[in-house]
């Protein structure tokens, strides 16, 4: 009898585990995802390798929890990389349940890729409402990060115009100050030059997969106004202003043309595994190449 329990025990366990891991119950914004990404893949090449996805707190809660005084500096990227789909302790007297809350409700549209992981907040589908377009063109362009290595290419750029413009790598002469505000906004010229490329790359993604071919100038003109986002260009930014953000695209959309560059290999396959502990979801190509 004992046997027989210990061994229902452990099928349901086993059971439950799939059951929670089981893309087919994850959260509803992870859902929203994997269909865009599948029809992006079903039409473009992503390359092989692994893009995870990951919907997390967002900087609100990073402000929220620092106006708190509950962290200082960068321990405050915790709070912001938090999942929000589990229930958490409070900290200080603090209710950080209801933070997340507040976070979901105020905070605004965020996503970055790193390390082959594209980080949205949970924020970002209520900002969007159930505009799948405009949530394709933020999908697309942080992909486009990873499958481009544009972290690699950045650096490798400023490598070579630090070179030409004679700016010391490791700063140590009276030069210091100076040289190492011009690499920072060396720094910030390459970056921007970098979001606009992925701007670009993300508009073909999404043209290729069927998408209206303005739609990634749509949502630069929803995210300003949404945002408030400056209309010129800074210097110190690491992304265009709207204006020139917004003209580079067009000149681009206006060239591009999707029989001449289109070319997928309609054999590619690829497979999800969603990962509730992690607060992961991961898109596996099975064709190397």
């Amino acid at each position: 009898v004992f046997s027989i329990l210990l061994i229902s025990l452990f099928c349901v366990f086993f059971a439950n585990n799939i059951i929670l891991n089981s893309v087919y119950f994850m959260p509803k914004e992870y859902k929203r995802i994997k269909n865009i990404v599948n029809k992006i893949a079903s039409n473009n090449n992503l390359g092989n390798k692994e893009i995870s996805f990951s919907i997390t707190e967002g900087s609100y809660m990073t402000w929220h929890t620092k106006s708190l005084d509950l962290c200082k500096g960068d321990e405050c990227w915790y709070y912001n990389n938090k999942n929000p789909y589990k229930n958490h302790k409070d900290v200080g007297g603090i209710n950080i349940n209801e933070l997340s809350n507040q976070a979901f409700l105020y905070g605004g549209i965020e996503a970055y890729a790193w390390n082959n992981i594209v980080w949205i907040s949970k924020s970002t589908f209520r900002s969007l409402g159930k505009n799948n377009s405009f949530l394709g063109c933020i999908i697309g362009h942080e992909i486009s990060h990873i499958i481009f290595d544009d972290h690699i290419k950045e650096s490798q750029i400023l490598s070579s115009k630090m070179k030409d413009a004679g700016i010391s790598e490791n700063n140590k002469s009276s030069k210091e100050e100076k040289e190492s505000e011009e690499k920072k906004l060396l720094q910030m010229e390459i970056s921007r030059r970098i979001e606009s490329q992925a701007d670009n790359n993300s508009t073909k993604l999404l043209i290729n997969s069927g998408f209206p071919k303005e739609i990634c100038l749509k949502f630069l003109t929803y995210i300003t106004k949404f945002e408030k986002l400056d209309t010129k260009t800074n210097p110190n930014s690491t992304h265009p202003g709207y204006l020139e953000r917004y003209s580079s695209l067009e000149k681009f959309i206006e060239n591009y043309q999707v029989k001449n560059e289109l070319k997928v290999d309609k054999s590619s396959k690829w497979r999800w595994e969603f990962n509730r502990d992690l607060n992961i979801l991961t898109f596996i190509p099975l064709n190397k190449f």
